[in-house]
């Protein structure tokens, strides 16, 4: 289904690529959440990768390449909005990290819903954030694409355009920074 959409979506078919970006709208969301670190940002990022990709759909080459295309978009979206905020430092003052488990698709501590573990699972999640925020941007984007989002070495490699053992390499550094970093802040 999603080949004969995105094919449609190709020839320009407006209605065809609304439902093939539903199917992955999720997907985009998660992927600019864990990247951006907050709501705003990651929707903002999200409709930024759908211009990317309406404008540019026609430059993929099939539907079996589209899900590592897109990846590249996100990730390249992010990276470029991070760096144009590198120096400017900005601190909400209403920042609400329990959307962070309404979007992921790996929520935290599911199993209680009591609102003292609702707390704890809200604070959990912002402190695993604020971990993630904290890695270079090539160990984050690598981070979030095998352990958030799933994606297999392969589709990364294709996704940003490296060769496979670096994307290995990556993911055991940005890995090792993640936990000495959740050490650090006494979470692992």
């Amino acid at each position: 289904m999603n080949e004969l959409l995105f094919n449609k979506a190709k020839k320009g078919d407006l209605e065809a690529f609304e439902a093939l970006i539903r199917n992955y709208e999720k997907l985009i969301y998660n992927a600019a959440y864990r990247m951006m670190g907050n709501a705003h940002d990651a929707e903002d990022a999200s409709q930024e990768v759908i211009l990317k990709v309406y404008r540019s759909i026609s430059a993929c080459n099939n539907a079996g390449a589209f899900k590592s295309w897109l990846f590249r978009i996100i990730n390249n979206t992010c990276i470029d909005e991070i760096r144009k905020r590198k120096g400017k430092s900005t601190l909400s003052l209403d920042a609400d990290y329990s959307d962070l488990d309404s979007h992921s698709e790996n929520p935290v501590l599911k199993d209680e819903t009591t609102p003292e573990s609702e707390l704890l699972q809200a604070e959990l999640s912002g402190d695993i954030q604020r971990a993630i925020d904290s890695l270079p941007d090539d160990y984050k984007s690598i981070v979030v694409m095998r352990d958030i989002n799933g994606l297999s070495y392969d589709d990364i490699a294709d996704a940003l355009e490296i060769n496979i053992g670096t994307v290995k390499s990556r993911i055991a550094r940005g890995r090792k920074k993640l936990r000495d970093e959740l050490v650090a802040m006494r979470i692992y």
